[in-house]
């Protein structure tokens, strides 16, 4: 890694190959040193095959997400509409790279132990850390919390990264950079761009560059509907969000 390393990162690939295809695109215009993938990489019923092959071939260093634990968990533990949809995947996805899902750690430092990499927190795929829900929706943690929660980690560590909550926010606390990276599938504020995120290390420290991309939405909407889904509103967050708001960028593709 150089001296001023260029990282990206991102998360909740949630089985859209062809929002990844896009993001990696964009990625590999700016060449990083380092690609970090936080997770959730499978669950979703666009391409999840495609998607799972992607991933694996990136060689990104990765973390585990909570729907990377769920095709191996025992039964009885996931709800009813939980198994099927599981049951749906298994037919579709090689048992090999739900094993290798499983497997991830939960999170990974890089960068001599000054990045710290997760799905949901540093300590579990399925807690929330920069957002919380509050009144039906996700909102801003407080930052003092963040500075409480953040007192446990290593002095070394200057750049968290998480995903899982499907929504980006970057913030500085404590003398770190706390950033959730943004999701490449299920966005949650209406805008159905693909998310990723550009890190870069200078003189003043990290920022981060919290990018959207375009894609053909309405193709991964249209897979959904055309793979005897388990779901098939599921089409719909691909198109609106998980909120499923309609606004002016969801329009027909020229």
């Amino acid at each position: 890694m150089s001296s001023q390393p260029l990282i990206a990162a991102f998360s909740d690939v949630h089985g859209n190959a062809i929002a990844l295809e896009a993001v990696l695109k964009d990625i590999r215009s700016f060449a990083p040193d380092l690609i970090l993938n936080l997770g959730d990489q499978v669950w979703g019923q666009v391409d999840p095959l495609a998607a799972a092959e992607m991933q694996a071939a990136i060689g990104a260093v990765e973390v585990r997400g909570n729907n990377d634990e769920k095709p191996l968990l025992e039964p009885g533990v996931l709800s009813e509409f939980e198994d099927r949809y599981r049951d749906w995947l298994e037919k579709r996805v090689d048992k090999v790279h739900f094993e290798r899902l499983a497997a991830l750690p939960v999170s990974r430092t890089v960068g001599d132990g000054s990045i710290l990499a997760a799905h949901g927190t540093p300590t579990s795929p399925w807690e929330l850390f920069l957002w919380q829900l509050a009144a039906g929706g996700m909102v801003p943690r407080d930052e003092h919390d963040l500075a409480s929660e953040t007192e446990s980690l290593d002095r070394g560590v200057e750049l968290v990264l998480v995903g899982h909550t499907h929504q980006e926010r970057s913030v500085t606390v404590g003398g770190r950079l706390l950033v959730n990276v943004g999701p490449v599938a299920w966005q949650r504020d209406g805008d159905p761009r693909a998310r990723w995120t550009l890190l870069r290390h200078g003189p003043g420290g990290w920022t981060a560059e919290l990018r959207r991309v375009d894609y053909d939405w309405e193709a991964a909407a249209a897979a959904v509907l055309a793979n005897d889904p388990v779901h098939p509103a599921e089409a719909e967050a691909h198109l609106y969000g998980l909120n499923r708001r309609p606004n002016g960028l969801v329009s027909r593709r020229r």
